[in-house]
């Protein structure tokens, strides 16, 4: 049956069509598929990662529920996410706002309060944007960053074997309050790339059923889960909220045993989020399944969030 809308081919299956439909030249070393781009520059020894997110009102954030300080803050930690997916360290960034007419400035004021505060913490730097009329406030951030060579990793290397790990706990970012208020792991990354050969890594977004997927496809290989180790949060609502809610902005990455066995015995990690091994790559025959202390074992359905199937 043919799928003639955007609710029914769903967010992925539309990114998936635009991959098709661009073509690059030899500067791009990972496009469209990817947390961030990575780009070569002639002359240039690191390369250079460029992300964008947008988020908007009612979707992403309530005024009801966010400070401005809280949204402007958000608008750019979630591209810094994006660079700490890849390994790298955020530089310059870019603004666009969309915001009402009547909006008070005192509220659009917080937003680049927050935007600010960020910013300085990260040592980015905000050098423009844009600005532009709209019924609902959106706030759109486009981030470049660096990271050199040797240190970039993508979706596509996990290998069978290899253990698959989390930082943080899962679930609840929402009733917590955290969807608003988390910490970009650009220190959790930097540790890791620079101390061990991660194999692949991702953030988590759209929720752990969901982003272990697309490791798994980007990489061509297939996950087991166990249950029992899947760290979830005091602020959600059992393991299924862990799985399937999304806005962790925690990172998902492998590394092969060796790698793994180094990383749970080096006490440097200690001033650092936790990293938990939460299960291993497999063949991608075996498919992606969750295996629990009772003995049973599930396919893991694809349940984290979609922008346009809900």
């Amino acid at each position: 049956m043919k799928k003639n809308t955007l609710s029914e081919i769903g967010e992925f299956g539309f990114i998936d069509w635009i991959n098709k439909e661009i073509h690059t030249d030899a500067s791009v070393l990972k496009g469209i598929g990817d947390d961030a781009a990575i780009l070569r520059s002639p002359g240039v020894k690191k390369r250079q990662l460029l992300t964008t997110d947008m988020l908007i009102e009612n979707r992403h954030f309530n005024l009801k529920d966010a400070t401005g300080y809280e949204i402007g803050r958000k608008a750019l930690a979630v591209n810094i996410s994006d660079i700490a997916a890849m390994g790298g360290i955020p530089t310059q960034a870019v603004i666009a706002v969309g915001a009402p007419a009547n909006m008070p400035l005192v509220f659009l004021k917080e937003i680049y309060r927050g935007l600010k505060a960020i910013a300085k913490e990260f040592k980015i730097n905000i050098v423009g944007g844009d600005t532009n009329r709209s019924d609902k406030l959106v706030l759109s951030a486009t981030l470049l960053g660096e990271v050199e060579p040797t240190h970039a990793v993508g979706r596509d290397g996990a290998k069978k074997g290899d253990v698959i790990f989390v930082t943080g706990a899962l679930g609840g970012s929402y009733r917590s309050g955290r969807h608003l208020n988390f910490t970009p792991r650009i220190a959790e990354s930097r540790y890791l790339v620079e101390n061990f050969k991660v194999s692949a890594m991702m953030d988590i977004s759209d929720g752990l059923s969901s982003d272990i997927r697309r490791l798994t496809e980007a990489s061509g290989t297939g996950a087991y889960l166990c249950a029992e180790a899947i760290p979830v949060s005091k602020d959600a609502k059992g393991l299924s909220a862990a799985l399937e809610e999304g806005e962790d902005f925690e990172l998902l990455f492998t590394l092969s045993p060796r790698q793994a066995a180094k990383l749970t015995l080096d006490a440097k990690r200690r001033a650092l989020a936790f990293f938990s091994p939460v299960g291993r790559i497999v063949a991608k025959k075996e498919g992606v399944k969750l295996f629990k202390g009772s003995g049973s074992v599930e396919n893991l359905l694809e349940r984290g969030f979609d922008h346009f199937s809900r």
